[in-house]
């Protein structure tokens, strides 16, 4: 136990970093680069906070430990309740090296200008303070809060030209959001504003009232993840955003979904929650199976990574119904390593795009003018398809394996959409290496990755490897 208040510090830093970002001074000269390096030297700051914190937890699930509590209001009498475990913590460190890549890849970006980065941070700091949230309220605050930087980033620096699909998804998130206030309201009426998470499981309800809060607690956090039918609506949204930055922090989202449901389902499930959960598993093998097979025949790459992205997040949404807290860990590992695979393979993409773009060349044979940014790429995409090169390998394994044994043609269908999304993604990296012809002009004009650029990503790789058997190896537990 620490009497220096981690949690509080790792929620504030990017807010007190955003507030830099705004004071620091650019010209023509600096072209941005120090709102860059502030908003770097943010995330960089909060990383090393995130590492203490894990320094003093140990590794196991779902143990709420470094608890702070803040007060809010006195009178009705609220109190904010701050808490993390190794789960929470591997989270956050996994966003905030996300978001670095995110800063890193988008530092030349034209749309990196500094309301841009502050933005950036506030949605950093709102997501870890969602993570640390130990109580209703504060989970409440921060899961509502976090939709003003998110529509800020999209509408106004995401470059989006499909408003009216813009419009539905704001409709649809705020939507969420207005069905939690009612949990909320429900469970405050009931036992009060400082109701732990853990504990909602735990409250006597009438047969009605806890059909209801559960199922509103289940629409609110799947607002957050792109189920059918309304995945349209977010990927019309996301897919259309070019900033490299701006998409990896709009695809954290579903992420908060899917540790909303792994917080607030328990091991012993309501008897409200077992139709809830039947339907829900029904929906999520619907939408992976829909997702996969749309990115096999779409040619947009940046679709194929959302896609990814979103058969991942669904399988690992459908993990937290898993009945062990061992199940969590390995949920959490995977996750660390898909998210620093996702951010990588966006800049990495977001970089060819704009070479393509700049020298009016199509993708087809792109890599082959490109050799750093080929190793680079090549081993992202097959970190990401699950060789042995990151904690996703060994983690999915486990993952995949129980849910085999939870429900054998769930489970099937399940590793039938990752291996049909892994192979769109396998298709593409063959077609960007394809054998074209291109002329002198063509091979001395079009940059490689800098070697700024490659030693940058050479860490994360390191990171990923290192992550191979336990992203925590470094903690006590």
């Amino acid at each position: 136990m620490s009497d220096i208040p981690y949690l509080l510090i790792m929620t504030v830093l990017p807010l007190c970093g955003a507030v830099m970002v705004l004071l620091a001074q650019d010209d023509e000269k600096t072209n941005g680069r120090n709102v860059i390096s502030v908003s770097m030297l943010t995330v960089w700051g909060s990383l090393v906070f995130i590492l203490l914190a894990l320094s003093h937890v140990d590794s196991s699930y779902g143990h709420m430990q470094l608890l702070e509590k803040y007060v809010w209001l006195e009178n009705p009498e609220i109190t904010l309740t701050l808490g993390v475990d190794a789960f929470s913590l591997l989270l956050i460190l996994a966003v905030n090296m996300a978001a670095l890549i995110g800063m890193w890849g988008g530092r030349h970006e034209k749309g990196c200008q500094k309301s841009c980065m502050v933005f950036a941070l506030l949605f950093l700091s709102l997501i870890t303070g969602l993570f640390v949230a130990a109580d209703i309220m504060a989970f409440f605050i921060f899961f509502a809060a976090l939709l003003f930087p998110l529509f800020m980033l999209i509408g106004v620096f995401g470059e989006v030209k499909r408003r009216a699909a813009l419009f539905r998804f704001t409709f649809y998130s705020f939507c969420g959001v207005l069905l939690f206030f009612w949990v909320l309201v429900i469970l405050y009426n009931h036992d009060g504003a400082n109701l732990l998470i853990s504990k909602i499981s735990q409250l006597t309800l009438s047969s009605k009232t806890e059909f209801m809060v559960w199922l509103g607690i289940f629409a609110a956090l799947l607002s957050r993840i792109p189920i059918w039918p309304f995945h349209g609506w977010i990927a019309a949204v996301y897919v259309g955003i070019k900033n490299p930055l701006i998409f990896i922090l709009a695809n954290m989202m579903p992420l908060t979904g899917i540790y909303g449901l792994m917080r607030f389902v328990p091991e012993s499930v309501p008897v409200s929650m077992v139709f809830l959960a039947t339907g829900l598993e029904i929906i999520a093998v619907i939408t992976m199976l829909f997702i996969a097979l749309i990115a096999l025949i779409n040619v947009d790459f940046k679709f194929k990574i959302f896609s990814f992205m979103m058969v991942y997040y669904i399988f690992y949404l459908m993990a937290a119904f898993f009945p062990t807290s061992q199940f969590m860990m390995n949920v959490g590992y995977s996750l660390f390593a898909f998210m620093i695979i996702f951010a990588a393979l966006e800049v990495l993409v977001s970089y060819q795009e704009d070479e393509c773009e700049a020298q009016k060349l199509l993708p087809e044979g792109i890599l082959r003018l490109m050799p750093r940014l080929s190793v680079v790429f090549t081993f992202m995409i097959m970190a990401g398809i699950g060789m042995p090169l990151s904690a996703m390998f060994v983690n999915n394994f486990v993952l995949i394996s129980a849910l085999l044994t939870y429900n054998f043609w769930t489970g099937v269908c399940a590793v039938s959409s990752l291996a049909v999304v892994c192979v769109a993604l396998l298709l593409e990296i063959r077609r960007r290496k394809h054998e074209v012809k291109f002329s002198v002009e063509q091979v001395s004009a079009v940059r490689d990755l800098s070697k700024k650029d490659v030693c940058f990503m050479a860490t994360m790789m390191l990171v990923l490897i290192l992550s191979l058997i336990n992203p925590l190896w470094f903690i006590r537990g």
